[in-house]
């Protein structure tokens, strides 16, 4: 049996191993502080001819336990009554009651609950039901400024309400609709193969309601993380320390990544057992700084693999590991997938990059292992380079904006149509687009949409999506749809302006090609030094490397002195 096999093998096996829970023991899971367990049995492991009876058994339960229950178990009643009512208006039933409950029943299901939070409310200790609300405007308002919406604290009192009840109504309905939920709908239908991911180290749990079944990490978002939840990740980071008093501030750095990482790994477990490890997977981001040496990677991939696995009791880890698209990088990409162990390429911007890497995936044996093409952070340096050029060429701005926004679009449509043509395994070889922008104003006026990375790219097989733009595209009204829309081709006139970009160019050059997309110099991954001077790669190793020095020179600071 190959490691793929014994892999999904073990995989079959803990799923398997899942039963539904009794509704005693539901119960005490949620007075108990585990509730998303207690959600996650009921939504994700009961069968769907028991749900409805196990569910009213369990609200029964809670129904007279309640009044006589301290104030922390109530509120953790609440939260878990809340939390379910709004989780049968989401996505999540679509793993495993849908389609064999309807949306009437599910429907019903979250009134009865709701209903039940509204009444237990009236019976809670004092401050209790006051406690949740200002807990969820606070949470609300974090998670809206990272989207950056305009008023993140109106818009969080404003759904959050001034009761239980309202609270379940306004959060029902902003996670019923929105454009990432008509995403993961259609992927259901089977109208397209693209999956949703969070880019983001936080608020995954929401993004989850909406369909989002991937997670990113880096070390600027695991930074982010923790200054969205400071109280959590504070206590966190102090225990590491107190743990570990004589590592070395990179140890530390590694062991807080791992807790953020473990986090988002248990939040998305179950969806990665109920597809049999093809989706559920969080990708951990090795050291920035050690992109040029493979023996290091390999070395701290393999060293952190065997600790999530420690830590999930010998279970397969749903993780995926971020190498560079470096020649070394290539070189540990190839000796981590022969092991069975996934990574996630970045630092990725050409065809000349990702298809060495997508051969070396498909000669391992990882469940999945993933091609990220960073769409943002190729095109602001290719709309640069036009814009200075503009003068000298008879372009015009507008023309030189809109070309830009393409180029990512351009070189991800390319990478697609090949793997297709030479038949790689979309399974294990996952093209993502990723760095999305939103492109809005002068000069982006023609763009037949605002966000081309998302809309144009609609049927590959990962997005993900930074809570900004996922913000904006739930806001923006009469957007296209199209789950096949990497499939057309990208406007001829923006190829035509983008002929003019060296940066395209290299981008999306392959020997082999006639001149008209040929750059000056051809760069291989074996032209080590060349390949990091890349402008995009030599920005984006330099931010990633930047931030790394800053996340761990925070943890530092909470040293002891």
């Amino acid at each position: 049996m190959s490691i793929r096999e014994q892999l999904r093998e073990r995989i079959r096996a803990e799923r398997a191993a899942q039963a539904p829970w009794g509704s005693d023991r539901l119960a005490a899971a949620v007075t108990g502080g585990e509730r998303i367990a207690a959600r996650d049995n009921l939504l994700f492991f009961t069968p769907p001819a028991e749900f409805a009876g196990r569910l009213n058994d369990l609200r029964q339960a809670l129904a007279a336990a309640l009044p006589a229950a301290p104030a922390a178990e109530q509120e953790e009643v609440l939260r878990f009554l809340a939390d379910m009512a709004v989780s049968l208006h989401s996505f999540l039933p679509a793993w495993n009651l849908r389609p064999a409950l309807s949306e009437a029943q599910l429907a019903t299901e979250a009134e009865a609950t709701a209903g039940l939070a509204a009444r237990l409310a009236g019976a809670a200790k004092p401050g209790v039901v006051s406690g949740l609300l200002t807990d969820w405007r606070a949470y609300a308002k974090a998670r809206l400024e990272a989207e950056k919406a305009a008023d993140p604290a109106a818009m969080a009192a404003g759904l959050v309400g001034d009761s239980i009840g309202h609270y379940i109504e306004r959060m029902s309905a902003a996670v019923s609709l929105g454009y990432l939920r008509r995403i993961a709908e259609a992927r259901l239908r089977g109208e397209t193969i693209t999956e949703l991911g969070n880019d983001y180290a936080a608020y995954l749990d929401y993004a989850m309601y909406l369909g989002i079944s991937f997670e990113t990490t880096n070390p600027p978002l695991i930074d982010l993380a923790w200054t969205a939840d400071p109280e959590r990740w504070n206590a966190v980071v102090d225990r590491i320390i107190a743990a570990n008093p004589t590592a070395d501030d990179e140890e530390l750095a590694r062991l807080v990544t791992l807790e953020v990482v473990l986090a988002n790994m248990r939040l998305l477990r179950p969806i990665f057992l109920l597809s049999e490890g093809r989706l559920g997977l969080v990708s951990l981001q090795v050291n920035p700084k050690k992109h040029g040496d493979a023996a290091a990677m390999i070395a701290d991939a393999t060293a952190i693999y065997a600790e999530l696995q420690r830590k999930l009791e010998g279970r397969v880890p749903n993780v995926v590991f971020k190498m560079p698209a470096t020649y070394a990088g290539l070189t540990a990409c190839g000796h981590l997938t022969k092991q069975g162990i996934g990574v996630n390429i970045t630092v990725n911007f050409g065809l000349y990059q990702e298809m060495p890497f997508a051969q070396a995936i498909a000669g391992g044996e990882a469940l999945a292992s993933y091609l990220t093409e960073m769409n943002g952070r190729l095109a602001f340096p290719v709309r640069d380079e036009l814009l200075a050029k503009a003068a000298s060429l008879g372009l015009s701005e507008t023309q030189a904006r809109e070309a830009a926004a393409w180029s990512g679009v351009a070189i991800h449509k390319r990478l697609m149509r090949l793997l297709r043509e030479q038949g790689y395994d979309l399974e294990r070889v996952r093209p993502l687009v990723a760095s999305l922008r939103w492109y809005a104003g002068a000069g982006y006026e023609a763009l037949p949409d605002p966000c081309p990375d998302v809309i144009d790219d609609m049927g590959t097989t990962v997005i993900t999506i930074f809570p900004n733009i996922r913000h904006a595209l739930d806001a923006a009204p009469n957007l296209p749809f199209d789950g096949k829309q990497i499939e057309a081709p990208v406007p001829e006139a923006a190829l035509q302006v983008l002929e003019h970009s060296e940066v395209f160019k290299q981008g999306y050059y392959l020997p082999g090609d006639d001149a008209r997309f040929r750059p000056a110099t051809v760069l291989t991954l074996e032209d080590e030094a060349d390949n990091a001077a890349w402008l995009p790669v030599a920005a984006t190793l330099n931010e990633f490397c930047n931030a790394y020095d800053k996340f761990v020179a925070r943890i530092a600071a909470r040293r002891p002195a």
